[in-house]
């Protein structure tokens, strides 16, 4: 940036933005195109036509983006932006800054120039008062500027514009961003004007000093800043220079002249918080009590006048938005047209497929239909049959047993002793209650298949569940199987469910058990926890093969092939206790044997 356009922005920020300072940057090749163009934008940047601002702005600019001059190209940006906030045009401001910031990052802005544009932005939330947003965008420009070749003209200048930023309300702040600047500032001590931006430095402290009312810090450091001054004249040092050298005049007594001194600043901010800050020293509270009411007054018609641009600036925007809307609406409906024409005609092309193929599909997904139907057909008659084959081959064989020994106790020419009728009539026993057993699996299939098991829930006692359906299992040998009730309830037995249904499922898993267990236990087991009831029953039998594990409860799935069963049981318990919000599942854990875990609900729902 030049001094020139520097010098635009800090009249209105007061910020202190020194760059160096060229007629020509050194890309730039017509080096008299140049000066003729960068000296035309400058003179309209200190005028009243906006219209001639831009154009000037944007000859330089297309000068330097031909000659790929970024330095120039940005800094034609920027004059832009401190025009605006010069004629209080904020919105303007805001709006090219954040144009500024998207060329730097999609346009020619290589990654060095990066700084300028949260640099610009934050001078923008400066004017409107965004302290805080002033504050976030320099600290980032401070970021990005860092290893650039701009770092040694800049990063000072972006630090006593954070100081600035707090001057008025934290002067502890505002000196600790000074100090943050001066050191990283002695990494240039070899710079040629290392000193002059050293001298802002010190004037910069003066001036927080006299505003801390450490008037004697504040002679000091004014010292400190004339002498370096002397010894490296030249350099811009700004409007900083211009107060401390307001403050410095009513520090020697000279009162009434720094007061007319201020009264030529031209940022009206700036003029009244000097003027009350010299009544202060001075003693006049009441005039500075009038000055600072002052300032509040012209803040509030400077918020009017800004208030007003933007509602006339965003009137012209609603106005252009509206006349880019129906110029957008002709286009879209033009191209809905031809969008509707073309899909007509793919839509045509795909009809004219679609119905040379609907026939064929269709053919093929009735034939798909047809051939599932037939297999659900023909494994419905395998079923049926293989139910039939197995309920007369298990009925059968206790049914011949039981009509041959009837047979041979009713026949008169056979004499039998007492302990072999006993023997014959507890085989005939056995067999009945066999197809008793039988009949009873295949009528609870069949009801429960159509009843709703919930709507005979009631309070039931699991342990005399369990009692009953010890009692109502097969006779072992107790000489070699032992029967075990393990109750680990602890009392609490009492759970709402079908108690009918739960001791069919414990009568069918203890015939298991006794059907498969020839030595050892039979052990039903009952335990209570996390509001669910489980029962184990676990023998000591052959146990069941893996490869059958998987399929143990479908209908019609025998452990063993060459016991008799129909392999209904363990069907029905399983289909019984997910009906009663439960689960049967076959512990592979056990090896012993066989073992099953059948938990249910404590509290099952009544409907």
């Amino acid at each position: 940036m030049t001094y020139r356009l520097l010098h635009i922005v800090c009249s209105v920020v007061l910020l202190l933005v020194a760059l160096p300072a060229s007629a020509q940057t050194p890309l730039c090749k017509d080096t008299a195109e140049h000066h003729r163009l960068q000296q035309a934008m400058w003179d309209a940047s200190v005028g009243q036509s906006a219209e001639k601002m831009y154009q000037t702005v944007q000859a330089f600019q297309k000068h330097a983006g031909a000659e790929n001059d970024l330095e120039g190209y940005y800094n034609a940006w920027m004059c832009r932006i401190g025009f605006n906030l010069d004629k209080m045009n904020i919105c303007d401001a805001y709006r090219i800054a954040l144009l500024l910031k998207d060329d730097l990052k999609n346009g020619k802005g290589g990654q060095e120039e990066q700084y300028m544009g949260p640099m610009m932005l934050g001078q923008v939330y400066n004017v409107c008062g965004n302290v805080s947003g002033a504050i976030s965008e320099l600290k980032e420009a401070i970021r990005l500027v860092k290893g650039t070749r701009y770092e040694e003209a800049t990063i000072i200048s972006l630090y006593l514009a954070l100081a600035h930023l707090m001057l008025d309300s934290d002067q502890d702040q505002s000196m600790a961003w000074v100090e943050e600047g001066i050191k990283e500032l002695d990494g240039f001590k070899q710079s040629e004007v290392y000193q002059q931006k050293l001298a802002g430095t010190y004037a910069f402290k003066s001036i927080i000093w006299f505003k801390k009312g450490d008037y004697q810090n504040s002679r000091y450091w004014y010292d400190q800043f004339s002498a370096l001054h002397q010894k490296a004249p030249g350099g811009y040092l700004g409007k900083f220079m211009d107060y401390a050298d307001i403050f410095h005049q009513a520090l020697d007594g000279q009162v009434e002249e720094a007061l007319k001194a201020a009264d030529d600043i031209k940022s009206i901010k700036g003029r009244y918080l000097i003027k009350c800050d010299i009544y202060q020293y001075a003693g006049a509270l009441d005039k500075a009590f009038a000055t600072q009411r002052q300032l509040l007054l012209k803040n509030d018609s400077i918020r009017g006048k800004m208030m007003a641009e933007n509602i006339s600036q965003m009137e012209h925007d609603i106005q252009m938005m509206t006349h880019q809307q129906k110029l957008t609406k002709r286009m879209n409906i033009v191209l809905v047209v031809a969008i509707a024409l073309a899909i007509l005609v793919i839509v045509l092309m795909a009809l004219n497929i679609w119905l040379r193929h609907r026939s064929r599909k269709n053919l093929l997904v009735k034939n798909a239909e047809l051939r599932a139907a037939n297999a659900r057909v023909t494994a419905a008659d395998n079923m049926k049959m293989e139910f039939i084959r197995n309920v007369s081959h298990e009925i059968r064989t206790p049914l011949n047993l039981i009509n041959g020994f009837s047979q041979v106790l009713t026949d008169e020419g056979n004499a039998f002793e007492p302990k072999e009728r006993r023997k014959l009539a507890d085989i005939i026993s056995e067999n009945t209650l066999m197809i008793t057993s039988l009949v009873n699996k295949m009528l609870s299939m069949a009801n429960d298949s159509t009843k709703d098991l919930l709507e005979n829930v009631a309070e039931t006692d699991a342990l005399d569940a369990c009692r009953k359906a010890i009692s109502n299992m097969p006779k072992v040998d107790a000489a070699k199987v032992q029967v075990i009730l393990d109750d680990q309830t602890n009392g609490q037995t009492m759970l709402t469910t079908n108690g009918d249904s739960l001791l069919q499922m414990l009568d069918f898993l203890l015939e298991n058990a006794a059907k498969f267990t020839e030595a050892g236990h039979i052990r039903l087991a009952i335990r209570h926890g996390d509001g669910q009831m489980q029962f184990i029953v676990e023998d000591t039998g052959c146990g069941i093969a893996a490869d059958k594990v998987d399929t143990i409860f479908e209908p019609f799935m025998k452990g063993d092939e060459f016991k008799q069963g129909l392999g209904l049981g363990l069907a029905y318990c399983h289909k019984t206790a997910e009906k009663l919000g439960g689960s049967l599942v076959f512990d592979k854990t056990y090896h012993e044997g066989a073992s099953f875990i059948l938990t249910l609900p404590i509290n099952l729902t009544q409907k």
